[in-house]
């Protein structure tokens, strides 16, 4: 009842628009088949939160075969990844971030959980946050709603796709045997093994034994942090750790003030200042103009989740909270687009960067030219063969700044990570025959605050 009471106090104005924004939502996962043909495909995880009799948040949970194909004696803990999508607090789907979690679920090793987090307009501030910082206590702080919880669900499901794995190659045996007996497979012996080694039986075990004797855990010190447009302002602000005189009263970051190990924190074209309602913002100069409709809807919606009295707050716009308030451990990767209305709040909060100079050394830049706002979610049909090779080009870098994050160092003193030896500079229009598939790789080198 009380959704249907959320839905009925909103004006028939919002109504038809948040119904007509959220259209795309109501896409099949099943369609991940096309979009992210690759996998790993998600399953969805609902969380309980810090309200549990109220809600629930539902995660997109990525788990890479890389780590369903370990022995039971190597399950050590996972790294992990938890992302956000964007929409502007109103609008948005996980399904548009598969393609992304899916890559770097494959290419780190880890698991990825992207947040379908709390919306305008029958949600309001700060309620995302505190979406964000309930998966995060999950992954920390063992007397959280859903810590052991989450880490059941993900252990029976590694157990049961290890028992369907090993089904599936006892069924391939067991007609391969049948064929060979009637001749149609050549028979090639295994050599010899030594006769006092104890052997399995086949078939011995069931799919129960394989989910019971899965261990699984994260490993808390390789953590990292994704958002994309206003999934990045919620990113920034699971790292900032906020005080008096800022707020009336501390805020702290879940990580805690404490927390030793380095934070990989990638931000994607992020609004980190609500202030300004979308036709307020300063286009860039060769950015095309924008449907009036769209605008207009953007316009009514958007104040829905952050009423305007309330986008000075700097959890609302993280991008006005001071540069001291962010985690010393944070690394941040900076993904901006060129055709970006958001892109000059961006460029506000990296002078404030380049001017506390604790900091400029743990923030990298990736401006990318000829690219509008979101262009990395959408699909690759739907993009120019330079706009793609740009998308992989950045999610390429994404995957090498964590990777180079987690491994310890810091900008200038990094050890090389496939190729990249300093973490970022702008990634540079690809030329003819490159990118994935074949021919030279784009560039990803890349340069520090500090560099710049």
């Amino acid at each position: 009842m009380s959704s249907l009471r959320k839905w009925f106090s909103q004006p028939v104005s919002v109504l038809w628009r948040t119904a007509l924004v959220r259209l795309p939502r109501a896409v099949p996962i099943s369609t991940l088949k096309y979009t992210s043909p690759e996998g790993p495909h998600p399953f969805i995880y609902n969380l309980p939160s810090r309200s549990p009799r109220e809600y629930s948040i539902p995660l997109y949970i990525f788990i890479p075969t890389s780590i369903i194909d370990r022995s039971p004696a190597d399950d050590a803990p996972v790294p992990v990844l938890v992302d956000f999508h964007g929409g502007g607090f109103y609008l948005g789907s996980c399904l548009e971030q598969a393609p992304f979690c899916a890559q770097l679920a494959r290419q780190m090793d880890c698991v990825v959980i992207s947040v379908d987090y709390r919306m305008g307009p029958f949600h309001r501030f700060p309620a995302a946050i505190e979406d964000g910082e309930d998966v995060l206590k999950a992954l920390l702080d063992q007397d959280a709603n859903g810590y052991a919880e989450l880490r059941s669900v993900i252990a029976m499901r590694i157990g049961r796709a290890r028992a369907e794995g090993r089904q599936k190659m006892e069924q391939e045996a067991q007609k391969q045997a049948e064929q060979l007996a009637e001749g149609k497979i050549e028979q090639v012996v295994a050599p010899a093994k030594d006769p006092n080694q104890a052997q399995p039986e086949s078939g011995s075990g069931s799919a129960d034994d394989a989910v019971q004797d899965v261990r699984f855990d994260f490993d808390r010190k390789r953590v990292a942090i994704s958002g994309f447009s206003s999934g990045g302002n919620l990113a920034l602000n699971l790292a900032l750790h906020l005080e008096p005189p800022e707020l009336d009263r501390p805020w702290p970051t879940v990580f805690g003030k404490d927390y030793e190990a380095p934070i990989s924190v990638l931000l994607f074209y992020p609004s980190l200042d609500l202030r300004q309602l979308p036709s307020e913002r300063t286009k860039p100069e060769n950015m095309p103009v924008g449907s009036t409709f769209w605008g207009q809807v953007s316009d009514l919606l958007a104040p829905t989740y952050v009423p305007r009295d309330e986008a000075h707050h700097p959890r609302a716009s993280p991008g006005l909270a001071s540069i001291d308030a962010i985690h010393p451990q944070a690394k941040i990767f900076l993904v901006l687009a060129e055709l970006d209305s958001l892109s000059e709040q961006s460029k506000a909060w990296v002078a404030k960067i380049e001017d506390h100079k604790n900091k400029t050394d743990d923030v990298v830049i990736e401006e990318v030219k000829g690219v509008k706002h979101g262009w990395t979610q959408m699909p690759n049909s739907w993009l120019t063969a330079e706009e793609r090779l740009l998308k992989q080009a950045c999610f390429e870098k994404a995957r090498a700044f964590t990777e180079w994050a987690w491994g310890g160092s810091r900008p200038g003193e990094g050890r090389p990570v496939s190729g990249v030896s300093h973490p970022p500079t702008r990634t540079p229009a690809p030329q003819p025959g490159q990118g994935e598939g074949g021919g030279d790789k784009i560039d990803l080198g890349s340069a520090s605050l500090e560099e710049r």
